[in-house]
């Protein structure tokens, strides 16, 4: 059974070590200004003995944009990872990694080139039938635009950054393992009772909703826009023999898995690599009709509005163009796209009657949860619910109709919070709740995942030694910061 823990653990598992070494497709984006005085040119900062290079603060970036935008389901926009400061939060990430690394240089750990060559030969992606292979290899990071050099190095680092782990590395004691048990698996024998709305219990009028929105403006903006001009080239109509098609294939393969990593058959794969092959022998072309498209001599044949949540296009390279910009050939649908951004028309707030279906829904939800916190708050001053036994963090059971996600946000609600009642507006009603009784630790459940709980002791003192000692080596190692951020 898959159980709490399990589906939590990438939030009770915490690291230090984020890896800067990504595979990324997408162009880099545009970084601000830095100072290029010595060695600053290619560098944005230095600590102790070693520098940050340019091309590592590029690749760490892309690698937590992607991770943040994988967790928004793929709708973060340059502008929201501006707002956040993930370009504060690369570069915050790097120093601390740099400075453990001048530690390590200090203490006499040493990456070796043996070492290199270990990790890089048990490395699925550059595997043939399980043994490394090295054209493989090489033509993986040349189509990623990685210098094999610069990814070695890059290994050089998480190596001599995992062995200075396993150098301070903090054997969880019995009690410890103890106290994580109590807190994961301790259950709370409950009393709950659901307290609702009736339909028309609570109401808006248009005076309610206009002075609402009046309060929210700032809540209602029309979306981020751009107008573009679109050269859409037609495809070459070349066909290619199996011979052809095979060899390309070769070449290529490591890039035709399924999603579960599995390499396709030249068969499965005919009908892409068919597509790539032309879009190969397409590009010189496109590239002739994006110089003319530039300079002027050709024009556009579609003019098309999007916006910043479409997923059709290359918004990663639009939100960063400037007006009238004209972008190198894209692949949309299977053809080149030349795209000039035209115009680009920033959000603004919305009128009132733009804005009143969304306003009114969200004075709706506002009013709903009061009216429930109010009804909820008076039916605690004389609780009487329904036992429903023992639960624990990890129980799978629905809990007073609601879903099993949602039973599961309550139950984090209770064992969270350190009074014996309360309340929780979830899903449109509010669950009042009484601990009745507690069990501090459950043994078989300890006893069950032993492996997971000192995982996660491990990673929280190590953690702790890692912030203390980032702090410490601040002081012994000088930062020059070079980068100064958008």
């Amino acid at each position: 059974m898959i159980t709490w823990m399990q589906r939590h653990k990438k939030y009770l598992v915490v690291t230090i070590w984020i890896s800067t070494i990504a595979f990324v497709g997408a162009g880099f984006v545009g970084w601000g200004a830095y100072d290029l005085n010595r060695d600053r040119a290619a560098s944005v900062a230095k600590v102790g003995h070693r520098t940050i290079s340019v091309q590592e603060f590029q690749s760490a970036y892309a690698s937590h944009y992607n991770f943040y935008n994988n967790l928004l389901g793929g709708k973060l926009t340059q502008e929201q990872a501006d707002q956040m400061g993930l370009d504060k939060i690369v570069m915050n990430t790097l120093v601390n990694q740099t400075l453990l690394l001048n530690y390590a240089d200090e203490i006499g750990l040493v990456a070796t080139k043996e070492d290199v060559k270990e990790r890089l030969k048990n490395n699925p992606t550059f595997q043939s039938d399980g043994v490394f292979n090295k054209d493989l290899y090489y033509s993986i990071l040349k189509s990623n635009r990685i210098n094999p050099s610069d990814y070695e190095n890059g290994l050089e680092k998480e190596i001599l950054n995992t062995k200075l782990e396993n150098f301070f590395k903090l054997t969880p004691s019995t009690k410890e393992i103890d106290l994580f048990a109590s807190a994961f698996f301790m259950e709370d024998r409950l009393s709950i009772a659901a307290v609702t709305l009736d339909a028309n219990e609570v109401t808006t009028n248009e005076e309610a909703i206009k002075t609402y929105w009046e309060k929210n403006k700032s809540n209602y903006l029309t979306k981020k826009s751009y107008t573009l001009e679109l050269l859409n080239l037609p495809a070459s109509q070349t066909k290619f023999d199996d011979k052809t098609l095979e060899e390309f294939y070769t070449q290529e393969k490591h890039n035709y898995k399924f999603e579960d990593g599995k390499l396709m058959t030249f068969a499965e794969a005919k009908s892409k690599v068919a597509i790539d092959l032309r879009l190969k022998n397409d590009k010189k072309n496109a590239l002739e009709a994006f110089l003319s498209f530039k300079k002027g001599e050709t024009a556009p044949n579609e003019t098309k509005v999007i916006f910043d949540d479409d997923t059709t296009f290359p918004l990663d390279k639009i939100q960063v163009a400037a007006r009238d910009e004209v972008l190198k050939p894209v692949v949309i649908k299977d053809s080149y796209v030349i795209i000039k951004v035209k115009e680009i028309k920033f959000p603004e707030p919305m009128s009132y009657e733009m804005a009143k279906k969304d306003a009114n829904r969200d004075l709706l939800e506002e009013l709903k949860k009061v009216a429930l916190e109010k009804k909820a708050g008076a039916k605690l001053e004389n609780f009487a619910g329904s036992d429903i036994g023992f639960v624990s963090r990890d129980s799978v059971k629905s809990i007073a109709g609601l879903s099993e996600a949602k039973s599961a946000e309550f139950l984090s609600h209770v064992f969270d919070n350190t009074t014996k009642k309360g309340y929780k507006v979830i899903d449109g009603k509010a669950i009042v709740y009484e601990i009745l009784e507690q069990k501090l630790l459950n043994k078989d459940k300890a006893k069950q995942y032993v492996s997971l709980i000192s995982e996660n002791v491990l990673q929280v003192k190590q953690a702790e030694l890692n912030q203390n000692l980032i702090k410490k080596l601040a002081t012994a190692y000088k930062v020059e910061q070079y980068y100064k951020g958008k």
